[in-house]
Order: structure tokens, then sequence, then C-alpha cells
């Protein structure tokens, strides 16, 4: 009956089950229908007409995305998280997050999940939509402000899925664990939403029923989902995914190289072969079915290190970072943290939009932001540019002296 009644919530809403069903189309699509799928999008939406033009186009980065929105299309704006130490904001047709929505509920069968099952799911800021969400058996909660009634609602849910950001899934898990409620996570199936679970995927896999990963960007949601076999998978039904070396050629399968992602949904702020920072390896796999598909893996990108101990007023993680493309992205064009735990410190290394009209007493707000937060000091260092590449990028937030 609960179905059901989404069903009519839906149709009379977002339509997302409408993309859902797409979706579910293409996931049966060969890479080479697929690749047609591509061609005709990119000669609708953005006017390219074969792939030989495509390829001959010029990869952008941040700087050459434009500074306002196409106009003619209703779009949001959102700002980049700043996951590899560059923040930036975009603009994105409004039907993108039903698109995104509905490839989230698409892994979430992968990973085994009956309608019946509940989902968890952790987001930035209070839920606008719960009453929507209530309908398909899914639990939005803040992420940021997990607290001891954030638990409470867990464990009255006793939902078979969690679904975020890796670091504010990571912070529930501690707690959990931490109040001995390890019967509760036996039965959970984690969707980590982020780059990077180099570490986290140690500690949480072996008290979880299973781990699932996927990578997306704010320019390209989303760029791989979990196929349910222990893999990132390509969602070639929402753009092109590259991997190229340093001089913008194609790597062969299976070699590392940077990024570079084509949007073709997207004519509000064009995302064509744009190099996002992250490198990583991608080849053909043959899941299952028989049906083969590209996955992406061995990811370099946000990698953020937890840490909760009497030093610190709350848990070090993501959080400690996602204001600062907020409060100092019109300051800072590039950044990095350490926080050294004994000296109870946070060292910020910044690189200035400009040196000659900015420095280090323009970032007291952040200053005061982790003192009221975390009860911590804060520094700040120039971020030397030769130091400043891709695997320096890797550990955006980094905790030493915690031993």
């Amino acid at each position: 009956m609960k179905q059901l009644v989404y069903y009519f919530v839906d149709l009379f809403t977002f339509k997302q089950l409408n993309y859902l069903k797409e979706f579910n189309k293409l996931d049966k699509l060969t890479i080479e229908e697929l690749k047609q799928y591509q061609l005709r999008k990119l000669k609708f939406n953005l006017s390219i007409r074969s792939w030989k033009e495509f390829y001959n186009l010029p990869i952008t980065t941040k700087q050459d995305l434009p500074e306002v929105p196409n106009a003619g299309k209703e779009y949001h704006q959102h700002e980049t998280s700043g996951s590899t130490g560059e923040p930036r904001i975009i603009w994105v047709p409004k039907e993108t997050w039903y698109r995104k929505d509905a490839i989230f509920t698409r892994s979430w069968t992968r990973m085994g999940r009956k309608s019946s099952d509940k989902v968890f799911r952790l987001m930035a800021g209070e839920p606008k939509y719960a009453w929507y969400d209530f309908w398909r058996n899914v639990y939005p909660s803040n992420y940021r402000n997990i607290t001891q009634d954030t638990i409470d609602k867990f464990l009255k849910l006793k939902p078979k899925y969690i679904h975020g950001p890796g670091g504010a899934i990571r912070q529930l898990c501690e707690k959990l664990i931490e109040q001995g409620h390890l019967d509760a996570l036996k039965r959970v199936n984690i969707e980590w939403c982020s780059e990077s679970a180099e570490g986290h995927k140690e500690r949480l896999e072996k008290f979880v029923n299973s781990f699932h990963q996927q990578y997306g960007l704010a320019e390209l949601p989303t760029v791989g989902s979990p196929d349910g076999e222990g893999n990132i998978r390509v969602v070639m039904e929402q753009g092109v995914v590259e991997i190229l070396d340093d001089n913008n050629k194609p790597v062969k399968h299976g070699e590392e190289g940077f990024i570079v992602v084509t949007d073709f949904n997207n004519s509000v702020t064009p995302i064509v072969r744009y190099k996002c920072g992250d490198r990583g390896k991608m080849k053909e796999y043959v899941g299952k079915d028989g049906l083969k598909y590209y996955i992406i893996y061995d990811i370099v990108g946000r990698g953020v290190d937890y840490f909760y101990g009497p030093e610190v007023k709350k848990p070090i993680g993501w959080s400690i970072v996602s204001p600062i493309s907020h409060i100092l992205g019109d300051k800072i064009s590039k950044w990095r943290v350490e926080v050294d735990v004994k000296a109870r410190k946070v060292i910020l290394y910044v690189k200035f939009i400009d040196n000659k009209k900015h420095k280090f007493s323009d970032l007291s707000e952040y200053t005061q932001w982790i003192k009221d937060t975390y009860g911590l000091d804060t520094d700040y260092k120039i971020l030397e540019e030769e130091k400043y590449d891709i695997y320096f990028k890797n550990k955006l937030v980094k905790v030493i002296n915690n031993e």
C-alpha cells in the first residue's frame, strides 16, 4: 500500500520514477550502445556532432567555468564542497537532482535493497522533502548535527542501508560502536558517497553487512555508482568519463591518469571535457549477468582522516573543512588542513587569490569557527605551489600526533 501511495505522490511531484525507469532500461545496454546514446545526447544538448569533434575539444578546468549561468532554463545554484581544495560555484538544471536521486535508488537496488527496506540518508542541512521520502522508506537526517537524537532515531528505525558522505557515515558508525550497538550495525549496508574510503572501509567493514562506494562530483553527479559486486560502475548514461595522462592523451585501460568528465545534460554551466583534479583508473568489467561495463577504481581524490578524543569538542572529519568554501572562498583559491592533536591546533595551508590584497588576518572568521566548534586554535601557512600536486591533495584533512 505504501509503495502504491509513493507512486502517486511521485507522479504529481518530482517524477523521479520516470528517470528510474529510464535508467533501468539503459542499465541493460552494452558499452557500444551506451556510446551511441551518449553521442545522441551530445548532439541534442551541446550541439557536438561527432566523436571526432568531441575529442578535438580542449580540456577545461575550474578556471574555464562561466561566472554566471546560461539563461533560458530553470536551474539550481550549487557550491562545490571544495573536495580538491578548490571550491567553486556552478549551476545545474533543476532536473539534475531528480536524475541523481534516481541513480541512488538504482544503486540501493543493486546492493540488494527491497522497497520495504529502510534507508537512513545523511544529508547537509535539515531535510526539505521528508514527507516525500517517507513514502519510499527513506529517512533523511542532517549530518551536520549528529546527536544522541540521531542515534535514537536510527535505532528505532532499524534501517538496512546508510547512504551519505563518508565523514558523516564514519561519525554515525563510531557513535554506534562506542555505545555498543553492534547488532544494529550488523544488518547495515553502507553506500559511501565520498571519493576516498582509504582507512575508513578497513575500520567499518568488519562491523557491517556490506560496504559499497560511489564516486561523484558537483560538476557531474554521478560519475560512478555501486554495481553490487564491490565495484564503482561508470554511469555512462549520465556523462562521458575519460582517463587522460599529463599531456591530455588517453591512457590504456587500467593505467592511472586524470579523471575528465562531460555532463551532456547541463547547458546551464557547460561541463565539457572537464579535468576535475582527481586521478583514477578505468577498465572493462564483466558482471555476474555477463554484461560488460566500465568500472572506475584506485581513485585519488578527497581523503579525510577521522579522530575523536578528549582533545576536541566534536569528531574531526569532513565537517572541519566543509565551511571553507562558504566563508573563505572569496579570499583563498586552494587549501589543505592538518590537525595536530597533541598541540590542540588546526593548521590551514592556503593559497591566496591575491597575495597583495589578502593576509592571514582576513581568515579570522574561520579561526573563531574552529575555536567555537572544536575548541582548537588555528595557525595558517602558505601553501607552496610546487608541493600542491594531486597526491598532496589526496589527504585534505590529515590528523597528526594522535597517539
